[in-house]
């Protein structure tokens, strides 16, 4: 497990390689991948999944384990840098493979696929539970249940092993394959890897939309504009240059906020009277909410209200959608009420095009 994944997502940044030492703790305390991996393998139980598990030392696993109350034996002698890099993730994959595992459950994102990919190549077939702040690689479940019922088949022999491409973003800000793993697969779906269509005809779509959207709107509307260039094409109607990688807010008097966090996006939408959600979707996957986009809480979708969410997805991303659903990976909210963007939703396709489209829980 990597101890930090996904707490930059709510803070506005794209991964936890730029986190400060100084928020290490913070980062580790805030416990986002052991909640995911704990709930993967309550999942893998309540569906009769039975194995032994051995786990990664200290805040690497076995932390988490002792702390859910999850049976395991950790590795010795192996214990983690006070603050863990991807060497520490590295050791303790190859340590896991010489215990001839039969397989390998990983919480994080696409950077310690990447690191998994370094160290174990295509040897131990891996499952990865989603818990990074993105996840293009086609290695990992559509959830943490979901990874749950993958393992449990695993062991169960009811999933054939093939090979899976990782990606990770690059310098340059491009998202490329970057190695490989294999994984399990069965009836449990793995999501697909994400893809990019770069057609001039969807850019010239895509723009129409945006621009139908702006005129449509009262000029008193605070738009807030997530990552994607479909959506931010919606920020270039609007007059200032999008982050693509953030989300950003554009206030009526035209003033512009980029990469604004979770908390800043809470207090806005909180208080503006007008707020518009101009949100895209992963192409190859058909995420909604939880990859790349984490500063778009359960709060803050709440606060903006679900009638006032505009999704935007050119026809040939709809099309290549399969099953044809939308999805969300979020962690569930502390009151116990369902997310308020499922259930049926309009998607714009074109400046005067749209489909309905179910959005469903990545869990169920």
């Amino acid at each position: 497990m990597n101890p930090i994944a996904g707490f930059g997502g709510m803070l506005a940044l794209h991964g936890t390689d730029a986190l400060d030492p100084a928020r290490y703790g913070e980062a580790v305390s805030a416990g986002h991948a052991a909640r995911r991996l704990v709930r993967a393998l309550e999942r893998f139980t309540a569906v009769g999944g039975e194995a032994s598990i051995v786990a990664a030392p200290g805040v690497l696993g076995a932390d988490a384990l002792a702390e859910a109350s999850v049976a395991h034996s950790a590795l010795a002698g192996l214990e983690p840098a006070s603050l863990t890099t991807r060497a520490d993730t590295i050791a303790a994959a190859r340590r896991l493979a010489g215990e001839s595992v039969d397989a390998i459950l990983f919480a994080g994102g696409d950077g310690t696929a990447t690191d998994l990919a370094e160290a174990l190549g295509e040897t131990v077939p891996v499952v990865g539970v989603p818990s990074g702040v993105k996840m293009h690689s086609e290695v990992f479940s559509r959830s943490p249940e979901a990874a749950g019922r993958l393992l449990a088949d695993f062991a169960a022999g009811r999933a054939s092993v093939s090979t899976a491409e990782v990606l990770d973003v690059g310098a340059e800000g491009e998202t490329g394959v970057v190695g490989a793993l294999r994984v399990p697969r069965s009836r449990e779906a793995l999501q697909g890897a994400k893809t990019v269509s770069r057609s001039q005809a969807a850019e010239i779509v895509g723009h129409a939309i945006a621009q139908n959207l702006v005129r449509a709107a009262d000029q008193a509307t605070t738009w807030i504009v997530g990552p994607g260039t479909t959506t931010g094409a919606v920020g270039e109607a609007l007059g200032f240059t999008p982050t693509l990688r953030g989300v950003d807010v554009r206030h009526p008097d035209g003033t512009v906020e980029l990469d604004v966090t979770e908390e800043r996006l809470h207090q806005i939408v909180s208080v503006a009277p007008e707020p518009l959600l101009a949100l895209g979707v992963v192409g190859g996957q058909g995420f909604l909410l939880g990859r790349g986009n984490q500063e778009l809480s359960a709060r803050v979708i709440a606060a903006i209200g679900a009638d006032r969410i505009r999704i935007l997805a050119t026809e040939d991303k709809v099309g290549a959608l399969f099953p044809p659903v939308l999805l969300i990976d979020s962690d569930p909210a502390g009151d116990g009420a369902q997310h308020p963007l499922l259930g049926y939703r309009r998607v714009h396709t074109g400046p005067r095009q749209s489909t309905v489209l179910k959005v469903v829980d990545a869990a169920a």
